[in-house]
């Protein structure tokens, strides 16, 4: 029986020695570096919010450099860096780096800095029809209606850089060209590609990645040999329907984020609410901070504007299905069928315009609500409104929300996850009602609008005071004290493809526990550090979900040389996925996902019922649980 210490490698220290690493732990002065996919024309939420923190870091911080490093093939740098400046949305001082045109302006010397495997088989010629994305990015189709091929990424002498192709013989290649034409690096997965691109750009020390996309947070975690510290920070839910709790499914693009949480060395979360989700499948939480984002500038008003109507609501929100604007707009013909005259103006724009436009004219409340599209005097429109609503299905942080209450509208909003419960004091700055009860929503509003003049001017104070706390510099310091106190992750030497191997248990026995089911596991020749800190991870198959147990009770067994580890299972977990199966795994604190090690039961082993579930050994020998047949 292979010892399971040896299959676990070594013990716990086993973070690779970097000639002459430098943790950048303990000072603010660093080389800061953002990651987002790209820069499109109209900027969302996530690049306005990477885009305030750079330029926060260099009105507050000290930061020795910054650079923002993209990825999207259909960036004109040049023409988007000017553009940014010009909006005073980026300093002069900071550096826009997009792959592409890096690579583009690299020596061939500086091309085989980007660790790759050596070209062996012959690359298949670009075949089918070409289509030209931008003068320096092609791709290829068998068929104008099929899809793609191949993607060829050229230089601007029109030679080949890199090809991106489907081998029939070998899959999927990444091949990097000398600027003589010889292929000189490859890569079988993206992931790889770019990860050997960030390793060989973030080369000066002590230097910090901070991660903003979704795309670029699903592989740079894969990255074990970095001498820069990781951070991300977190946009928006991780969960598919965070309403129903903290036990569903993931968002397809962050499940992998997710499965190597512990890989980063700090993650950013918006809101107490959501870090509260997150621990509760069992991720430690020790690398998650409260960061958040920032207001504007001069967002919160050094005093209330003395005449606005009472009645006037505003909503800043883009005109698409998770916003539900459509409650708000039907709590207000609620409101006019009670005799209450209520204004809604909507600022934002998106898809469902044509559908919120006939809804106004089908409620016949044309004359109270307006829907004037992206406009450029917010603040101005926010500070003459009384009230704002949200109504949204989820949000990470509602900046919108916020900057309303900084011009003293009173929030009256949906309990939804996340953001409201972290702002709003029930009665004192705002209003919190059950999440998609529009009754309740005009019950609420119908209320406010009752109270005296003095106890909204209270409400109005008491919400600008709440959202000082996210203006600029205080958000700023947030990052500073993280920054100071950061310590990197040990990260294991191990390749994040390479598949665990199984582990088999001397013994297993599964009993019902307090809250759920207690597995016990006996092993032979296990070192006591790495029997303490491991994991046990069960992984849903139909569903994008999994859980953790952690802080197993450890025993020697003074006779055979084994040693038992116990988890407790608690019910709770399997909440949002009753009806599916889990496989059971083993894992340390760190390793990527693919490390972690099936369990095998002994040969012996019968299936075990506890409770609505049964525990027992799949046709390949290996450790589940199902629910229970019905007998």
């Amino acid at each position: 029986m292979r010892s399971i210490t040896r299959l676990f490698r070594k013990d716990l220290d086993h973070r690779q020695e970097l000639p002459g690493r430098v943790d950048p732990v303990g000072t603010d002065a660093v080389h800061v570096y953002n990651a987002i996919w790209g820069i499109p024309e109209s900027i969302g939420g996530m690049t306005t919010a990477a885009l305030r923190r750079i330029r926060s870091f260099q009105k507050y911080g000290r930061p020795r450099s910054q650079t923002l490093l993209t990825f999207s093939p259909r960036m004109d740098v040049d023409a988007t860096r000017t553009r940014l400046v010009s909006e005073g949305r980026m300093n002069e001082s900071v550096e826009l780096v997009n792959i592409w045109k890096d690579l583009r302006g690299r020596s061939d010397l500086e091309l085989k800095s980007l660790e790759g495997k050596t070209p062996i088989e012959p690359v298949p010629e670009a075949d089918g029809e070409v289509e030209s994305i931008t003068e320096f990015y092609d791709v290829f189709r068998k068929s104008s209606t099929s899809p793609i091929i191949r993607r060829d990424y050229l230089r601007a002498d029109n030679s080949l850089l890199l090809t991106d192709v489907q081998d029939p013989k070998v899959g999927r290649r990444f091949v990097l060209y000398a600027a003589t034409g010889d292929p000189i690096a490859e890569w079988n997965r993206p992931r790889d590609f770019y990860n050997a691109w960030i390793s060989a750009t973030i080369v000066e020390e002590p230097a910090v990645l901070i991660v903003d996309d979704k795309k670029v947070s699903e592989f740079v975690h894969e990255i074990s040999d970095r001498a820069f510290a990781l951070i991300l920070f977190m946009h928006g839910s991780h969960l598919r329907h965070p309403w129903n709790g903290p036990h569903g499914e993931f968002l397809r693009r962050r499940v992998e984020t997710m499965r190597n949480f512990d890989r980063f060395d700090a993650v950013g979360i918006q809101t107490e609410q959501q870090a509260a989700a997150i621990t509760a499948t069992g991720i430690a939480g020790t690398n998650i901070k409260l960061l958040t984002g920032e207001l504007p500038a001069g967002s919160v008003q050094s005093q209330i504007q003395p005449e606005r109507s009472t009645n006037s609501a505003v909503m800043i929100a883009n005109l698409i299905a998770l916003k539900r604007v459509d409650h708000a707009i039907r709590a207000v013909a609620l409101l006019k069928d009670r005799g209450a005259d209520i204004t809604l103006t909507v600022l934002g724009e998106g898809t469902e315009r044509k559908t919120l436009e006939q809804l106004v004219a089908d409620l016949n409340v044309g004359d109270r609500v307006e829907l004037p599209g992206y406009v450029n005097d917010v603040p101005g429109r926010l500070q003459s409104a009384s009230f704002s609503m949200l109504t949204s299905t989820s949000e990470g942080l509602p900046l919108s929300m916020m900057e309303s209450m900084g011009a003293g509208c009173v929030p009256i909003v949906y309990d939804i996850t996340y953001g409201p419960r972290d702002l709003v004091e029930q009665g004192q700055n705002g209003f919190i009602t059950p999440r998609g009860d529009i009754e309740a929503l005009a019950d609420q509003i119908e209320a406010f609008l009752q109270l005296g003049t003095e106890a909204i001017a209270s409400m109005r104070a008491a919400a600008m005071e709440t959202v000082e706390q996210y203006l600029p510099e205080a958000g700023y310091r947030r990052w500073q004290t993280v920054l100071e106190t950061l310590e990197l992750a040990p990260l294991p030497n191990i390749d994040a493809r390479d598949t665990g191997r199984t582990i088999t248990a001397k013994a297993l026995g599964v009993t019902p526990a307090a809250q759920g089911a207690r597995i016990e596991l006996e092993f032979s020749q296990i070192h006591k550090s790495t029997a303490d800190s491991l994991q046990m991870v069960l992984t849903a198959r139909r569903r994008n979900t999994y859980f953790l147990c952690t802080d197993p009770t450890v025993e020697r067994r003074s006779f055979g040389r084994g040693t038992v580890i116990t988890f407790d299972i608690d019910d709770d977990k399997f909440s949002e996925s009753k009806d599916d199966t889990f496989d059971v795994f083993l894992r340390r604190p760190h390793d990527p996902w693919n490390a972690k090690r099936r369990i095998r039961p002994p040969k012996d082993y019968g299936p075990e019922s506890v409770g609505v579930r049964e525990w027992y050994s799949t046709r390949l020998g290996n450790f589940s649980v199902r629910p229970r047949p019905l007998e």
